[in-house]
């Protein structure tokens, strides 16, 4: 701005500026997305792969009034999922190859329902942009409750609860965790291991993975206390 500015006038300045500047907003929440991706290990889910949770995701998304996200899997036997994207209708859904192996049709519903849940409250983008510039802090210092805090704590348990408001079965998405919370430990090179699942670990429906005995009681996002919190619904 300041040169051209200088070269040609203040208007043309501006202009430069604020043109830089849009191309930055409209850029960032994409770069973001592929960036967290990257961190997940995240690749597309084929057409014919994971059939029962594809038509789950078919019907239950006009129940929640968004467009169906793009479908991504990290292959991992643990299930588990997490949403990413840019925004309500151009999100991203990311399950583990093991996720419908675990689950029967009704867990599985209450888990799509609480990652189409973070899509309909906008919370993906803000996952996006938290894992894409938090990652290379996490990496070096291994703190992921500064992941925790830009994502907001109690967003986990506030999914939860828009997720059976839509569904009207709070006990399929409380099994589902059950399973969760009773999951083996994952094996070394996991998704869900070291620093790479530190970096990511707060926007995942179970964050509890191999963490069961640090966990610090009272957070509303531990897997153990929204579970008490849908049998009581």
């Amino acid at each position: 701005w300041a040169v051209l500015a200088l070269a040609l006038s203040p208007i043309v300045g501006a202009i430069a500026f604020a043109a830089v500047l849009l191309l930055l907003f409209l850029a960032i929440p994409r770069l973001a997305t592929r960036v967290a991706l990257r961190v997940l290990g995240a690749r597309p889910l084929d057409e014919d792969e994971l059939p029962r949770f594809q038509n789950l995701v078919d019907g239950l998304c006009p129940t929640f009034g968004v467009r169906r996200p793009r479908l991504m899997a990290v292959d991992d036997d643990l299930p588990n999922a997490c949403s990413l994207g840019q925004g309500l209708h151009h999100g991203v859904l990311v399950v583990t190859t093991g996720l419908e192996a675990v689950l029967d049709l009704t867990q599985m519903e209450g888990v799509i329902g609480h990652e189409l849940s973070h899509l309909k409250r906008d919370d993906t983008l803000v996952s996006s942009l938290a894992v894409a510039v938090l990652a290379p802090v996490i990496w070096l210092s291994g703190k992921d409750n500064l992941l925790h805090r830009a994502l907001g704590r109690g967003r986990e348990l506030r999914a939860d609860q828009v997720a059976v408001a839509a569904i009207r079965y709070p006990p399929g998405l409380c099994d589902a965790l059950r399973v969760f919370d009773g999951g083996a430990t994952p094996r070394p090179g996991s998704v869900f291991v070291g620093k790479r699942w530190s970096m990511s670990r707060w926007i995942w429906i179970d964050p509890g993975v191999g963490r069961r005995g640090a966990e610090t009681m009272g957070d509303l996002d531990l897997t153990s206390v929204r579970i008490d919190a849908l049998a009581e619904l």
